[in-house]
């Protein structure tokens, strides 16, 4: 549990700084003459949290085999579109204004989630490293002792 929760939180952070990267890029291309107020430093963290909740929903006790673990993935990224762009758009008469800032949406999840799936697997694999690394100089003084 404690691991899921670190898991958890460190995908939230790496999606919120991501969030606020693809937020600049978006409205650069999109808006470049919008003006905000401070508010719009609430929405990378709502958004952040938004997309924990695939995480939280669809979760399995047992280890997966990689192709199990590829479709849940898919299943959470469409999942987290679904969910990011109601959040966003709901509501809204659609335009063609709104359906290219809803691809716009679309495409940079798309990269914000294999982007955050990339750094965490690139610090469990330091992780794994180190725990390698300290294993074996465990073994080796448990060697010379003998």
């Amino acid at each position: 549990m404690k691991e899921r929760i670190r898991d958890i939180l460190n995908s939230f952070f790496i999606s919120v700084t991501l969030i606020n990267v693809a937020m600049l890029i978006l409205g650069k291309i999109l808006a470049p003459t919008q003006v905000f107020g401070y508010e719009v430093f609430l929405y990378p963290l709502i958004y952040g949290l938004i997309g924990t909740i695939p995480t939280l929903l669809i979760r399995d006790k047992k280890e997966l085999s990689v192709k199990q673990e590829f479709i849940r993935n898919i299943v959470r990224m469409l999942l987290l579109i679904v969910l990011m762009l109601a959040f966003m758009f709901g509501g809204r008469e659609i335009t063609s204004e709104l359906i290219v800032a809803a691809i716009g949406v679309s495409v940079s999840i798309v990269i914000i989630f294999i982007l955050v799936n990339l750094i965490i697997w690139w610090l469990d694999l330091k992780t794994a490293k180190d725990m390698t690394e300290d294993l074996l100089k465990y073994q080796q003084k448990q060697e010379n002792m003998m």
